[in-house]
């Protein structure tokens, strides 16, 4: 049973809407748009395996979680958790193109692109041992005692594991529901009950770290960022404002709503609060009659009163 669904992490949206509106020239736009690109394949890969343990059948219940933030000895994000009564399965997903080789000492993941172009990231192994051990400490505390077990998941068959250190388990996507009905489940450790507890309690620790707006996460001036209205259409940023509208001067399309998506481009890359004038600068309006309806947005939360009135974002 998939107790918290895959979804797209607001960390992976606010990266597109920065590379797109951070000027090409910027010192940090080429470390800005490769994370751009490996955050949204890792959440594909994510999301190929959730699709498939959404097929997963056992003959007991269990519970499936996607993006798991917890708090141990530091904090720890988990791409997806599996508990049972008989075990926990941590699966740390990697969605690579290529022949793969995991090294140790120093612990290295390097992969040959099929163009034959080499790159090197850090090691899933360490980390993983590391998530299943903060894991287990985590449950010793709360006296859940059930076993632990990793699997470094490729999401895709296209990727050809070459070399990998001993007694880790590397698995295809297609391989997850073999490996996971092949987990010792003789005698329950958790009961039903105690299970459905234990569910509750990991919904309630999870609390994903919050790197929004991402100019304060990477300390990038905000000043840098290219403010204006996206065209829906056409991409552009800069759309004009007109009576009950928006007209592009690029594609000369109209929309009534371009302005939502920009508004969140706001929060997720610019600043934590907005107010009138801030609505003015950033959507290139003059009045303030139409910032202050962009601002009676239903996602906006109000404080302050008169001049100090600001707007912060609910998502």
């Amino acid at each position: 049973m998939i107790a918290k669904p895959y979804a797209k992490s607001l960390h992976a949206e606010a990266l597109i809407a920065l590379t797109r509106r951070l000027r090409k020239t910027h010192p940090k736009y080429t470390q800005m748009r490769d994370e751009m690109m490996q955050k949204n394949a890792g959440e594909i890969g994510e999301e190929v395996v959730m699709r498939e343990l959404e097929k997963l059948k056992l003959p007991h219940k269990f519970y499936i979680f996607h993006n798991v933030s917890l708090y141990s000895e530091t904090n720890f994000q988990m791409d997806i958790l599996l508990i049972s009564p008989y075990y926990a399965v941590i699966l740390e997903v990697k969605n690579i193109t290529g022949e793969i080789e995991i090294s140790t000492n120093p612990s290295m993941l390097v992969y040959t692109k099929p163009n034959g172009e080499q790159k090197s990231i850090r090691s899933p192994v360490p980390q993983l041992e590391d998530y299943v051990y903060q894991l287990s400490q985590l449950f010793k505390q709360h006296k859940i005692s059930i076993p632990i077990y990793g699997a470094v998941t490729f999401a895709f068959a296209k990727s050809y594991v070459k070399k990998v250190p001993t007694n880790t388990v590397i698995l295809l996507t297609n391989e997850l529901r073999r490996f996971i009905r092949s987990i010792n489940a003789e005698k329950p450790i958790l009961s039903a009950e105690q299970l459905d507890k234990v569910k509750n309690w990991l919904l309630h620790k999870n609390n994903e770290y919050n790197s929004l707006p991402l100019s304060k996460h990477y300390a990038i001036d905000p000043l840098d960022i290219v403010t204006g209205v996206e065209c829906p259409n056409c991409g552009y940023i800069g759309m004009k404002k007109i009576i009950r509208n928006w007209t592009c001067p690029n594609c000369e399309k109209f929309s009534k709503h371009a302005h939502e998506k920009t508004l969140k481009d706001y929060f997720l890359i610019y600043k934590e609060t907005i107010n009138n004038k801030e609505c003015r600068r950033f959507f290139h309006l003059q009045d303030k009659h139409d910032a202050t309806r962009i601002l009676m947005n239903p996602k906006l939360i109000k404080s302050g009163k008169a001049r100090n009135t600001k707007y912060t974002m609910t998502y």
